[in-house]
């Protein structure tokens, strides 16, 4: 079953324009499964897909001979009567590509009869796989695991897709996040359980489909063996697959910590630089991401190292062997997986906006922390996020000393598993996890 994602319009959008479009993201997130869809909703168009995991199309490639391959596939030239949709896979593991498009792109952009959708599982710019010949051709979109609202939609229910988020920078966003907050509560049993799943397992399309731990943990090893063998493997400066698979397990068990590179250092018997080159590697191919400090001017004294997530629960859950939602609440960890949850979230709401938006935490020396500052201009949005049920006055404060240095920051959102509630005196919100999306 096709499940709408939370950010195809802006990607369809994309899609209709002149420019190349580039859609990346994680392995196995649904990308060419989104493309597939989308042309199966329009059979009259003449599409060509090519996949650069296939040794021999590479080849073929780096012989310079994609625009054959285009037309073989299409059973026309070029520039013959109709417009051609190529969709290429993988696109990043095969750089000879860019400078072939590039020209084909150049030589047809004025008469529209070629449109390339590319795909990737890591950012254009990988080791020596650059796309910097396509600068001012190419709009990049990324497509997440999925969130909350996108795992709970069934055939059985009409879960509304619009998000909360969307509503906290708008005016009298009180009262919007007040009715939309009700409108969703019908669907809160179905949210509620998916977010347990989501917390352990991720949101990888295809394992939210499985029903038993063990194929679940099965999927995420073959999941885990492919990344390395097809991925890591690949990239000539990585010398030591097993120090990056060691590297992996100690990223899981930090996630949600602020970095502290002395001591994975120690841990893996590897030097500043390799752990830097490596931990690079694993950001690029977007399973990981680093969470940089908000810096405010009015107070020095602040935590500069940035916050590390890997960021699929179901990769953590694997690599640390906590896939037991009791054990997780025993053992205090399970507020970093709700972290990386509601960054996922955070992620997929920034990628539908072509805004200049930045995420960062906040943290002084003194321990007053917010977990997430997302600056979305004019505004500033400090969350806070727990498991609990109940409200903690420590996190109460630390979101009032962070509105009072920053004026742009009319509202703290706590963001927990207990009731909707407002506190306009504290301009504070109380949001349950359920209800983000």
């Amino acid at each position: 079953m096709y499940k709408q994602r939370m950010n195809h319009c802006v990607i369809e959008n994309s899609i209709e324009t002149k420019y190349i479009t580039a859609l990346l993201g994680p392995r196995r997130v649904g990308k060419s499964y989104f493309l597939d869809n989308y042309a199966k909703h329009h059979p009259e168009r003449k599409w060509v897909f090519l996949n650069m995991d296939q040794m021999e199309q590479r080849k073929r490639v780096s012989d310079m001979q994609l625009a054959s391959m285009i037309s073989e596939s299409a059973k026309q030239q070029i520039n013959g009567k109709e417009k051609i949709w190529v969709v290429v896979d993988e696109v990043q593991k095969c750089p000879d590509i860019f400078d072939q498009i590039k020209i084909m792109y150049d030589e047809n952009k004025d008469k529209n009869n070629i449109k390339f959708i590319l795909t990737g599982s890591a950012v254009l710019s990988l080791h020596q796989f650059s796309a910097e010949s396509l600068a001012g051709r190419i709009e990049l979109h990324h497509l997440q695991a999925f969130n909350l609202r996108e795992a709970t939609l069934t055939k059985e229910n009409s879960v509304p897709m619009d998000s909360i988020l969307d509503l906290l920078t708008k005016e009298e966003n009180s009262n919007l996040i007040s009715e939309h907050i009700a409108h969703l509560k019908p669907f809160k049993p179905e949210l509620e359980k998916e977010l347990s799943q989501l917390l352990i397992w991720g949101g990888f399309p295809e394992l939210l489909a499985i029903t038993t731990t063990q194929e679940k943990i099965s999927y995420l090893n073959n999941y885990l063996q492919t990344y390395l063998e097809k991925d890591v493997r690949a990239i000539e400066t990585i010398t030591d697959l097993n120090l990056y698979r060691n590297m992996l397990d100690v990223l899981a068990e930090q996630t949600g910590s602020v970095r502290d590179d002395q001591r994975i250092i120690e841990a893996l018997g590897c030097t500043r630089d390799t752990l830097k080159k490596y931990r690079g590697y694993v950001e690029a191919t977007l399973l990981f991401m680093e969470v940089y400090p908000f810096i405010n001017s009015a107070l020095k004294r602040l935590v500069k190292s940035p916050k590390g997530y890997l960021l699929n629960n179901g990769l953590v859950s694997l690599l640390t062997g906590l896939w037991d939602l009791d054990v997780l609440q025993k053992s205090g960890l399970i507020g970093h997986r709700l972290e990386n949850w509601f960054l996922n979230e955070l992620n997929t709401w920034i990628s539908r906006s072509p805004l200049r938006q930045h995420i960062n935490y906040w943290r002084t020396s003194s321990g007053t922390e917010v977990d997430f500052v997302v600056t979305r201009k004019p505004h500033i949005l400090p969350f806070e996020i727990t498991y609990g049920r109940t409200i903690d006055n420590k996190k109460i404060r630390n979101l009032k000393t962070f509105m009072q240095i920053e004026p742009k920051a009319p509202w703290g959102y706590y963001i927990y598993r207990g009731d909707f509630a407002i506190d306009e005196k504290k301009k504070i919100m109380f949001i349950p996890c359920w209800a983000v999306g």
